[in-house]
C-alpha cells in the first residue's frame, strides 16, 4: 500500500481549476520533487496536502486513512508534518521554548510535575538542539539572533519533532548557500528511509539530486510523473520549463 495516494484531487475558486484531476501515489521513503510555473497549481495542490486548503473534490489519503477532511493539526498527529517557505517563527520565544510548545503537540506529558519539569520532554527537546545544531547557548536564543540558516534549521526540527510519516517542505532552500542546502537534506535524511519528503523548489539543480520522482504541474494539471532522468528527457518539459527560459517553481 503506498504511504500517500492523492486521487483525482481539484480545488476550484469561483470557477477556476486551480487544481484540476490530480492523481499519484507517493510510497514510504520516497523524496518528490514538485515544478511548474508560477501559477500552475503548486502552491494550492501543497496546501491541500497540508490541509490549509480544503479540496473541492476528490480524496487524499495517508496509509490507507482518509484525511482528506482533516485540519491541518489533526493531519500534524496522523503523521503530516509541513514547513513554510516563509518564516513562522514567534520572535519572543526562544530555542528551546520553539521546540519544547512543538514536542508538547506531540505526547502526553505529566500534568503534575508541569511540562517544564518533565525529564522525558526536556530529553527530547535536548535531543533535537543537538541533532539540529541548534545548542548554542543551551538554546536560548531568539531567532532574531540566530542566522538564517540557523533559523530555517530550527524550522525544521519543528516540523520533524513529531516523527512524521510524511514531510512537506516549501522551498526548503530559499535563503540558503549551497552548502547549507547540501545540510539540510542530510539532516532530513536522518529521519529514516521510511520517512517519504514532498518538496516545491525551483532550483532544478536541486530537484534532480534530491527527488526519486518529478511531478510537473501546469496549468492546474499533472503533466509528468517520472524519474528526474526522464523528465529531463520529456519532451514537453523541456520545451515548456527546461528551455531557453529558466524554470520557475
Amino acid at each position: 500500500m503506498p504511504l500517500l495516494e492523492i486521487d483525482a484531487v481539484g480545488r476550484t475558486y469561483g470557477g477556476v481549476h486551480a487544481v484540476q484531476n490530480v492523481s499519484f501515489n507517493v510510497k514510504a521513503g520516497e523524496w518528490v520533487g514538485v515544478i511548474g510555473p508560477n501559477g500552475a497549481g503548486k502552491s494550492t495542490l501543497f496546501n491541500i496536502l497540508g490541509g490549509q486548503v480544503k479540496a473541492s473534490s476528490g480524496h487524499v489519503r495517508l496509509a490507507g486513512r482518509d484525511v482528506t477532511r482533516l485540519a491541518p493539526h489533526r493531519r500534524y498527529r496522523a503523521g503530516i508534518s509541513r514547513s513554510f517557505q516563509i518564516s513562522s517563527l514567534f520572535p519572543d520565544l526562544t530555542v528551546r521554548e520553539h521546540l519544547t510548545l512543538a514536542c508538547r503537540q506531540n505526547h502526553r506529558w505529566s500534568m503534575v510535575r508541569g511540562w517544564r519539569g518533565d525529564r522525558v520532554l526536556a530529553a527530547r527537546v535536548d535531543e533535537l538542539l543537538d541533532t539540529w545544531d541548534l545548542g548554542r547557548n543551551d538554546g536560548v536564543e531568539l531567532p532574531a539572533n540566530m542566522s538564517y540558516g540557523a533559523q530555517r534549521r530550527l524550522e525544521l526540527a519543528i516540523a520533524v519533532s513529531a516523527q512524521p510519516s510524511l514531510l512537506l517542505l516549501d522551498e526548503p532552500n530559499v535563503g540558503l548557500t549551497a552548502s547549507e542546502c547540501g545540510d539540510l537534506r542530510d539532516r532530513v535524511a536522518e529521519l529514516g528511509p521510511e520517512t517519504a519528503v514532498i518538496f516545491v523548489a525551483h532550483d532544478m539543480d536541486m530537484v534532480m539530486g534530491w527527488s526519486h520522482r518529478i511531478l510537473v504541474m501546469h496549468q492546474g494539471q499533472l503533466v509528468a510523473d517520472d524519474t528526474p532522468e526522464a523528465i529531463a528527457r520529456n519532451a514537453f518539459v523541456e520545451e515548456v520549463y527546461l528551455g531557453a527560459e529558466p524554470i520557475v517553481a
